[in-house]
């Protein structure tokens, strides 16, 4: 069978060593079209796995009312008025807005304009209103699955298998920016997810704690001397292309490992200033975040792409409460990870937002809990953000509303999450092309070039 090496490396998948994880590939030293972007800049992805309740992360103070009639009388999923941190959003008129009563440090980034709300944000195939949802028109596939969604948020090629994400596809676009680093462009914490696959390369996968290593590897004699044959064997070389491409991988995931060990060793002043006693697992993976940020020279990265996330966000039962543990757990360690930023003099250099696999329903169910829905808010942290204001189109909170996709306050979202990547893209430094390539549904949105919270 003539096939093309490259192409069916990058279809097939299961073949993984060591850390690595995602498509087979190389760390992509081939040769790339994208921007000359000689400074560096770091993205972070904070997933929150289950679909938060962002309805009770942002809620409407001035115009409480309308949100109390159902969350409150009709529920029994509210935040009462006077719980909440109070918030100006410029473009949103004169209305004050409140946030979640666990959002205090990040209140703080917020009103010092480090941090900004995008509204109303979700996976659309095109601008979509509610007519034309219920009328059958434009429909994403599988809106209220869980599995199917957190697909859609990280691979956004709609109405298609999902193989690769949009940061694996950012760092097909950066390979000759990130040439001759030690390690992958995109580097993540929660294992293999579509998010950081690319056509053409790979990511590299840490744990939460500690160095990667191979499963057994130690450093007493046999260990070396069983790792020592293990190098020779991956150099003898093969003509069958499975077991040289087996073996590509394995190297690269070696020479990752290699690299990134004294890395992550190493925990500076300023991470340990920054999240003090702080051991969650969310902030412990963003101190790891924060090791990689400070190795960057030894790395030879200038550009990264990092993926981090936490469970627990499926709240069909008392919302209210585990909401709040979960929030208490996020926000110091984002507000942590922000001052290590500030500390370390790269806070306009890296950029953390969120996703979710979607919003809940505004109405509660007999559980005290809320179900799947679909628009929601997402934030954006980062020394470069045009903080201190909500963007894009607060959603009408009214239940069978203009903006209600039913019967149960689920938000046709106004904003789509191909607009929002490709802000974070070209603040990344990627030319429009580069875009249209991370995000092929883009050019068929209302802000095709992205939009200004940055």
């Amino acid at each position: 069978m003539n096939i093309n090496r490259r192409k069916f490396l990058n279809q097939t998948a299961g073949l993984t060593a060591s850390a690595m994880a995602g498509t087979l590939g190389g760390l992509g030293i081939e040769a790339a079209k994208a921007q000359s972007v000689p400074n560096y800049q770091a993205l972070v992805a904070v997933f929150l796995f289950g679909g938060s309740d962002s309805n009770n992360m942002v809620i409407p103070y001035t115009n409480y009312a309308n949100y109390a009639a159902t969350r409150t009388a009709a529920s029994n999923v509210a935040i009462a008025q006077n719980q909440l941190l109070q918030i100006a959003a410029p473009t949103q008129g004169t209305a004050t807005f409140g946030l979640h009563p666990s959002f205090t440090q990040l209140q703080t980034v917020y009103n010092a304009k480090k941090m900004a709300i995008l509204a109303n944000v979700g996976t659309l195939i095109a601008p979509l209103t509610k007519a034309q949802y219920q009328a059958g028109q434009n429909r994403p596939l599988n809106l209220f699955s869980h599995s199917d969604q957190q697909d859609a948020f990280e691979g956004l090629i709609p109405l298609a298998q999902t193989q690769t994400g949009w940061g694996g596809r950012m760092a097909d676009k950066l390979i000759s920016v990130n040439n001759g680093a030690k390690v992958p462009t995109v580097i993540s914490l929660q294992g293999s997810q579509v998010f950081n696959d690319g056509n053409n390369t790979v990511a590299l996968s840490i744990p939460t704690n500690g160095g990667v290593a191979i499963s057994g590897q130690a450093t007493d004699a046999v260990s070396t001397a069983r790792f020592n044959a293990l190098n020779s064997l991956l150099n003898t070389g093969s003509s069958d292309v499975i077991v040289q491409s087996s073996a590509d991988v394995m190297k690269l995931a070696l020479a990752a490992d290699a690299a990134v060990n004294p890395v992550v060793a190493t925990t500076s002043t300023f991470i340990t200033n920054a999240f003090g006693n702080l051991n969650t697992n969310i902030a412990q993976q963003l101190k790891q975040v924060a090791r990689m940020i400070d190795g960057r020279a030894a790395l030879g990265v200038t550009r990264q792409v990092f993926f981090v996330g936490v469970g627990g966000y499926d709240t069909h039962t008392t919302t209210v409460q585990t909401q709040t543990t979960l929030f208490n757990q996020l926000v110091p360690a984002l507000a942590a990870f922000y001052n290590y930023t500030v500390a370390a003099g790269v806070a306009n250099s890296v950029t953390t937002f969120t996703m979710s696999d979607f919003n809940r329903t505004f109405i509660g169910n007999g559980n005290a809990g809320v179900d799947h829905a679909w628009g929601g808010h997402a934030l954006i942290i980062g020394g470069a953000v045009k903080g201190g204001d909500i963007y894009g189109k607060f959603p009408d909170l009214t239940v069978k509303g203009p903006d209600d996709s039913g019967s149960n306050g689920a938000w046709v979202p106004t904003t789509s999450m191909d607009e929002m990547g490709a802000t974070l893209g070209r603040w990344f430094g990627l030319a429009q092309s580069d875009l249209n390539y991370m995000f092929p549904n883009l050019s068929k949105m209302n802000n095709p070039t992205g939009l200004t919270f940055l």
